[in-house]
């Protein structure tokens, strides 16, 4: 049996699986853990339901009269496929080649000519590192993050969590936090999560961000890297979010999968 019949076997077991023109899907109701929006989350489908309109119309009207009290659906998507309008993505998973680094990225740990280094994190710098994580949140949320939200509160508590701190003139700039005891919900494939990197000034950015990548990267042998990017909601940022992951994608990393949104 492979990783996909056996998690339908468990998905089945629990009641979670339904079909539309034959295919399966495996959906619950999710509440947004910042919104608190009640939603679909199909947290699997065939890929024939993303593979064209009418197949996904089906779907969405499937799970609006299954899910009557929700007003939207949050659908994962394997690889990268992009649904047509309206639905819009939400969150991409990319992960990381792994290739050999560029000669022009700073080695883990090592400091450019212009006195840009890496460094691990150590307990003094948590109120920065959950600063720069609150930050990263409310970028995704439009700002309706809380300080001591649960999740942030998670990232900070995670036995698995990694942090690197880049540093410009000894002065912190920036920090990678990487998750390495995560496993995917759909494959159990285990994984490396990098949570989340944020460089303050401009002018370090590309290098800063480089560097906290191969520190990751060299943090975490034999596991997947995964990164994500988040598509906020205003058009301007989307489009912003749009244009790294682009970006990201020429530089080596994959799309592993995506969550892409729809309202009723």
């Amino acid at each position: 049996m492979n990783d996909t019949a056996q998690y339908l076997a468990r998905a089945g077991e629990a009641g979670l699986v339904d079909e539309v023109l034959g295919r399966p899907y495996v959906a619950d109701r999710y509440d947004d853990p910042i919104t608190g929006r009640p939603q679909v989350l199909v947290e699997y489908c065939d890929p024939a339901l993303v593979s064209e309109t009418r197949a996904l119309e089906a779907l969405r009207a499937r799970l609006r009269l299954r899910h009557p009290s929700c007003g939207s659906v949050l659908l994962r998507v394997t690889g990268p496929v992009r649904l047509p309008a309206p639905w819009r993505p939400r969150l991409t998973y990319i992960e990381h080649g792994r290739g050999p680094a560029s000669a022009s990225d700073p080695a883990p740990g090592a400091a450019d000519g212009d006195g840009l280094g890496v460094r691990p994190a150590t307990p003094a710098d948590d109120a920065r590192v959950h600063a720069w994580l609150v930050r990263a949140f409310r970028t995704g949320y439009d700002g309706e993050v809380d300080p001591d939200h649960p999740d942030i509160a998670a990232v900070m508590e995670n036995p698995g969590r990694l942090s690197f701190i880049a540093e410009a003139g000894g002065r912190p700039v920036g920090h990678g936090t990487v998750l390495t005891g995560e496993r995917d919900e759909v494959t159990e494939e285990p994984y490396a999560e990098l949570v989340d990197i944020l460089v303050d000034p401009p002018e370090h950015r590309r290098a800063a961000t480089s560097a906290l990548v191969a520190a990751a990267v060299a943090a975490t042998p034999g596991l997947p890297l995964r990164g994500h990017v988040v598509h906020p909601y205003p058009p301007e940022e989307a489009a912003r979010a749009g244009a790294v992951l682009d970006a990201l994608v020429r530089s080596g990393w994959s799309v592993d999968h995506s969550f892409w949104e729809c309202a009723w």
